[in-house]
């Protein structure tokens, strides 16, 4: 037994387990660590995205719908072009890597940003405080 251990080129040994067990291993592990901490800043970049929509709709209906909602002012070019405020509003309000990540996120950023829109503004309708 003493022989065969002694015959035992043990760098390659500890190099073969290094290439075949603990590298595919490590390296797995780095891109679940990665992923979930992408994840994470989606999340987080997603949360100040909808909370800057809150509040630019919230801005928009005080300062523009309020005044001009019932009267003849207010037809769907109207709505439209508020609709485009509260837009540049919140897009004014992300940072450019916040930006970047969330229309990566999400291919139809704009479709994606005109609901979230239309939640908040329905949510502002009804659940008025």
């Amino acid at each position: 037994m003493d022989k065969v251990l002694n015959n035992i080129d043990w760098t390659q040994v500890i190099y073969t387990i290094w290439t075949v067990v603990l590298l595919p291993i490590i390296t797995y592990l780095g891109t679940q660590i990665g992923n979930y901490v992408k994840a994470k800043k989606i999340d987080k970049y997603t949360d100040i995205l909808y909370q800057n929509v809150v509040d630019a709709v919230k801005d928009v209906y005080e300062t523009i719908v309020k005044d001009i909602k019932g009267t003849s002012y207010w037809n769907t070019e109207k709505m439209n072009e508020v609709k485009d405020i509260a837009k540049t509003k919140v897009l004014n309000s992300l940072t450019s890597s916040a930006y970047q990540i969330l229309k990566t996120a999400n291919e139809d950023f704009d479709e994606y940003l005109d609901s979230l829109i239309g939640t908040s503004l329905y949510d502002l309708k009804n659940y008025k405080k």
